[in-house]
């Protein structure tokens, strides 16, 4: 996972030059006159980017009669001609996903309070969110390798898994549906203790008929529709052999159908004292069982923890199991998860085509060769045939 990329050097990043004054300008045309906003120095942090890109900056502006100051964050669309890693990238149902779980739980997200469609002022669409201090679990180098996750106590990572499998257990407690009752981060009478309450919320917006009938079929269905745009026109058996193995052994089961955040995994979540305060990241956000997220959480730990190994590194082998993901969610819930080893396949073959999109971009740039065997394109390869011949839980 390392690399001799500099951040200065991923050549599908926008360079950051004028863009803090033509983010003054559209302050300027969005915020109450003689507002009279500032934006100061504007970064990029390192270790984001690569479905979208993300700005930090501070803007000073009159308000009640006083010089003030406040915190936001913009996330940039793509640019449709950089090799963009999703087919579609919807700011607008990122918000929308923001606000509703403001509205509706205690999950701390940040407030979302723009979206501006318009590309003639960064020359993309943005959403400009408040910025909330906190450490997030680093990808570039992954966390498994070093760093205060690696660090801390045992008591501290069981914390840590804890309090992330809470931030799953009350987003799924948003069900769609009419709008009604309070918000579920609080029981209900009739719960047992430590129950987080179920709410049903408007999720239409989340909902995707074209890939099919059920919540767990419109998944399937987007999984292939985005893999046969991501190959452009290549074949990876790898992947075809996932998918066939997805449905082999697809569960005759039925599955509640919840607020699914997507990428729901630690580094898209800033903690502060072992405590999230901000789940990020909804890009991947749909409907879905529960499962899909306990799934994606424990496989992408899976595979960090592997590469880790891999180099010799001991990991972190006491975070993330599925044996105690289910059991904590379970007791958070009153419901337990289903079929997980189906869904960590789930998981492998939406992760192996992000991966091949990846991929194929770095060779696009010229930061990687094609490979002979389009399978190599998997940079995980040996792992993804470990879980498809079942070798890898022993």
């Amino acid at each position: 996972m390392t690399s001799d990329m500099t951040f200065d050097s991923i050549p599908w990043r926008r360079d950051p030059a004028g863009l803090g004054e033509r983010l003054e300008q559209w302050f300027n045309h969005v915020l109450p006159g003689g507002s009279d906003p500032t934006v100061g120095e504007l970064t990029m942090p390192e270790g984001t980017g690569m479905s979208s890109e993300t700005m930090l900056f501070d803007v000073e502006l009159s308000e009640d009669g006083a010089r003030t100051t406040r915190r936001y964050v913009a996330r940039l669309a793509p640019d449709p001609g950089s090799y963009p890693i999703f087919p579609d990238y919807d700011l607008v149902l990122q918000q929308r996903c923001l606000q509703t779980v403001r509205a509706h739980t205690d999950v701390p997200v940040p407030d979302a309070p723009w979206y501006e469609s318009d590309p003639r002022w960064l020359g993309s669409p943005f959403l400009v969110m408040g910025r909330v201090d906190g450490v997030a679990a680093t990808d570039m180098p992954p966390y498994v390798f070093g760093g205060w996750i690696h660090d801390s106590t045992p008591e501290q990572r069981r914390q840590i898994e804890r309090n992330l499998v809470s931030v799953l257990a009350r987003l799924h407690a948003l069900r769609p549906g009419p709008s009604g009752g309070g918000p579920p981060g609080s029981n209900d009478a009739g719960n047992d203790a430590g129950v987080v309450a179920v709410a049903t919320v408007d999720l239409a917006f989340l909902d995707r008929p074209e890939h099919g009938a059920t919540a767990l079929d419109q998944h399937l269905g987007y999984q292939r529709s985005y893999y046969d745009w991501a190959r452009e026109g290549l074949r990876v058996p790898l992947i075809e052999r996932t998918f066939e193995w997805i449905d082999d052994h697809r569960p005759d089961a039925e599955f509640p159908t919840v607020l699914n955040w997507g990428d729901a995994r630690l580094a898209n979540i800033l903690w502060r004292d072992h405590t999230p305060v901000a789940v990020l990241d909804w890009e991947m956000a749909a409907l879905g069982p529960p499962e899909i997220d306990i799934a994606w959480s424990v496989h992408l730990h899976d595979f960090f923890h592997g590469i880790a190994v891999n180099y010799g590194f001991p990991g972190i082998p006491d975070l993330l199991g599925r044996d105690t993901v289910s059991a904590t969610y379970e007791e958070l819930t009153g419901y337990r998860p289903q079929h997980l080893r189906w869904f960590e396949m789930f998981a492998l073959v939406r992760f192996e085509i992000i991966t091949l999109r990846t991929t194929l971009r770095s060779i696009e740039y010229g930061l990687a060769s094609r490979p002979d065997d389009p399978d190599d394109l998997i940079t995980f390869r040996a792992m993804a045939e470990r879980m498809l011949d079942g070798s890898h839980w022993g």
